[in-house]
């Protein structure tokens, strides 16, 4: 049995019968369906000796309000901001989830968690998680290499590490199309990872580990040297493959502003907005090294830049948190402020400076959009989820999308349709009272990592069990008149005319679902391949550095 919609007004008018699945290690359902991408528009490789190259850098639990150039009244204005005028800054981009495996998993290939199975119960790959990122997925990466781009990777992963043992690294971001893994964190940077005595005595370092390629070089990570890291093998990236005649592609995925909250000394105490934002001042510089290595290196007019975050900010860590603006609501929930994200395009000579699009765009476009700058017209056997902005980048009049599905895990709880957003099931909220905050936040800093939005007590929790079912009634805004989601408009029955039109929507999108594995499930997780670089202690540090010409100011 599988109900999109258990309980609500859609059960009475359909409920989809699938095979059952037994949650399997080796179970991967493929959808054998073709989708025609289309061919390059705009004439653009016409006008170019080679294709493009490609960076794509992500940034970690950053909200929409998180920037100057978003608005933040505090945050000092750096260098993305810069990338925002120069380029063309998004008011509504969306993720495609609220947490980061989801999220990343549906960047990577193009389409929804619930397609791909980075879906299930905990919501997030662990280290202990013995699932991954499927191998039958295509990635980005996959995709560039057939239209012979170098592919390389530094910073976050998060979509899976081993398979069988504690070193096998099977879905590591090697085995997913990528020729260069420098310095990655295939897990995160989480709470568990502070160094700073701040939060915690000590590290746990089951929860805190650094690879280069596919070895442990750091467990658990100093955060203090991390960014400076990244940079350095991004910079290693540019430098070794500036000039060669094949184009690249660099995913630059950085652990800012994920708690827990660090930042190198350099920028310590540079942020009025403290902590937080000095994390945010660090990644501007972080951006900013691989924009003026483009620059040195002369290949900035070739080179397209996308920034964006992976979905909305952790807001409840007291005065560490983030800032999603007014949208309501932030990291783990469905409304605007988990959802909707910065993200800037930057692309010296092609993208107008200072451009604004309120184009309804996804995550999910950047798959057939990179496909489409690389000039690919290959037919991949799977459904993707997103369509190409390129139109909307080099010529401003590319199109919206007139429907977004959100899911958590394989329930459809909210959809953006035109100017409305309805909701099907929210996450409960806990006591967000001045008296609880005094009690959890003493001076503003927090006790624990709290999760205030995404359950009903304030601990980790990503079940998308725990909801306010809103099935026989959605909530339905006007999101184009409403924001920031306070004024909801008449639902059932008042509203027949709405859903008489979304119903037809809903049912041609389920019939593109295919039954898969819930990879990111409890099943799947065991002890046996928990990342250690020396059983039991698991510690060390390992020095390593990449070789690189010409490495200047890191």
């Amino acid at each position: 049995m599988f109900d999109i919609f258990p309980g609500s007004w859609m059960s009475n008018r359909v409920t989809i019968i699938l095979p059952q699945l037994t949650i399997m290690k080796y179970v991967h359902v493929l959808l054998f369906v073709h989708v025609f991408l289309g061919t390059a528009s705009s004439g653009l490789h016409a006008e170019r000796n080679r294709t493009p190259n490609i960076i794509l850098i992500l940034a970690d639990d950053f909200g929409y309000g998180d920037l100057s150039s978003y608005g933040h009244p505090n945050q000092e204005f750096g260098r993305i901001d810069e990338l925002a005028q120069e380029g063309m800054k998004f008011t509504h981009w969306y993720s495609a989830d609220v947490y980061c495996t989801p999220s990343r998993g549906a960047l990577l290939t193009g389409r929804l968690p619930m397609r791909s199975g980075v879906i299930g119960g905990e919501r997030v790959f662990f280290p202990n998680h013995f699932s991954g990122l499927s191998k039958s997925e295509i990635t980005i990466a996959e995709a560039l290499k057939t239209a012979n781009y170098t592919t390389g990777i530094v910073g976050k992963w998060h979509l899976g590490i081993n398979e069988f043992t504690s070193n096998d690294g099977n879905f590591l971001p090697h085995n997913h199309g990528f020729d260069y893994v420098g310095t990655i964190l295939p897990f995160s940077l989480v709470w568990n990872s502070d160094d700073t005595k701040l939060h915690l005595p000590y590290p746990n370092p089951l929860m805190s580990f650094l690879y280069y390629n596919r070895t442990i070089v750091e467990q658990p990570i100093v955060t203090k040297h991390l960014t400076s890291k990244l940079v350095h093998d991004a910079k290693t990236f540019l430098h070794n493959h500036s000039q060669q005649e094949n184009p690249f592609f660099l995913y630059f995925s950085l652990p800012q502003t994920h708690s827990s909250m660090f930042a190198s000394e350099r920028f310590n105490g540079s942020s009025k907005r403290g902590p937080y934002g000095d994390m945010v001042n660090e990644m501007h510089w972080a951006v900013g090294e691989v924009i003026d290595t483009l620059k040195l290196l002369e290949i900035d007019t070739d080179t397209l830049v996308l920034f964006l975050s992976d979905h909305g900010p952790h807001l409840e860590v007291c005065t560490e948190g983030g800032s999603a603006g007014k949208l309501r609501g932030g990291k783990g929930n469905f409304f605007e402020g988990g959802l909707r994200v910065p993200a800037i395009a930057w692309w010296k000579d092609k993208i107008s400076p200072g451009t604004v699009s309120s184009r309804i765009i996804s995550t999910m476009d950047i798959f057939p959009t990179l496909l489409d700058v690389a000039g690919i017209t290959e037919n991949f056997r799977q459904i993707f989820d997103g369509h190409s902005i390129l139109n909307e980048l080099i010529h401003r009049n590319g199109k919206s999308h007139d429907t977004l599905f959100f899911y958590c895990d394989d329930n459809i709880v909210a959809m953006r349709y035109k100017n409305y957003k309805i909701h099907f099931k929210t996450h409960k909220t806990v006591d967000d009272s001045p008296s609880f905050r005094k009690l959890n936040c003493p001076q503003g800093i927090p006790k624990e990592n709290l999760y205030l939005d995404t359950a009903p007590f304030h601990s980790h929790s990503f079940s998308c069990k725990n909801m306010d079912d809103h099935s026989n009634k959605p909530l339905v805004y006007d999101i184009e008149l409403d924001p920031f989601e306070q004024y909801p408009l008449p639902s059932l029955p008042d509203n027949v005319e709405l859903f008489e039109t979304l119903y037809p929507i809903i049912m041609d999108h389920i019939a593109t679902l295919s039954p898969t594995t819930m990879l990111a499930h409890p099943n799947f997780r065991n002890s046996f391949v928990q990342p250690c670089c020396n059983p039991p202690y698991c510690h060390c540090h390992r020095h390593h550095k990449a070789p690189m010409c010409a490495l200047k100011n890191v």
